[in-house]
């Protein structure tokens, strides 16, 4: 077993880190159990109804609301009802490590607190589409040239395309530009590319999906443009 200290998980909203605000971050998966119990039956008989996916976070409310600061972006989002890249690693966004990759819309957003304590907020989100568990393809890190990833062993390839978010969280430099794809290979060592993402001038986020086969080993490729660019970006993959 390896079990995992709860204080290395790490969860990015579109642009924003949220780690040092919260307390706690949930993914979830429910189903409808439809009753087709018959009198032919002897004991319960259910059928899989619709399905949905969730993410629930509380943690502690900043009052800074200046335009681009975190909560300022998301009660934005809340009003325009955008659809946000989220990605939540369990262990941090070390490359190879465990990924939910979920696009998703705000449902709920409630602030409240009590006498002698401090505000919190609590956040219900639900997936804009079926999300997945894959693996991280690079940390949140800053990146300043350009940079071919480290390669994530998958053990096999699979067959039923991917889902991809990139978060880029900051940047710098006069006229950068940050071009990010992922690429795939049988062999560890001829490369061709799977996703491409906009190419960033700004902080950003996105999400891809890819159709299709996806190669057994994956890697996210960094292009850097422009004068002393800098750009923080994070990438992970999940297939289908």
């Amino acid at each position: 077993m390896a079990f995992v200290n709860s204080n290395q998980t790490r969860l990015i909203y579109g642009t924003n880190p949220l780690a040092a605000y919260l307390k706690s971050a949930t993914p979830a998966f429910a189903a409808d159990m439809l009753d087709t119990t018959t009198l032919a039956d002897t004991s319960k008989v259910y059928a899989v109804g619709l399905t949905e996916y969730m993410l629930n976070v509380d943690g502690l409310f900043d009052s800074t609301t200046t335009a681009g600061d975190v909560w300022a972006n998301i009660t934005a989002d809340i009003a325009a009802g955008t659809t946000e890249p989220v990605s939540v690693a369990s262990e941090g966004f070390a490359v190879g490590n465990s990924v939910w990759v979920l696009p998703v819309k705000v449902a709920t957003y409630e602030v409240g607190g009590s006498v002698a304590d401090l505000v919190t907020f609590t956040m219900s989100m639900q997936a804009a589409i079926a999300p997945a568990v894959g693996r991280s393809l690079s940390d949140l890190t800053a990146y300043t040239a350009t940079t071919n990833g480290t390669s994530v062993d998958n053990a096999a390839a699979s067959s039923n395309g991917a889902v991809a978010n990139l978060h880029v969280t900051a940047r710098s430099g006069t006229s950068p530009t940050l071009a990010v794809t992922i690429q795939h290979s049988t062999n560890n060592s001829t490369w061709t590319t799977l996703a491409t993402f906009t190419t960033a001038t700004a902080v950003t986020s996105e999400t891809v999906t890819v159709a299709g086969t996806v190669n057994r080993y994956t890697r996210a490729v960094f292009t850097v443009g422009g004068t002393s660019p800098s750009f923080t970006a994070q990438v992970s993959l999940a297939r289908k």
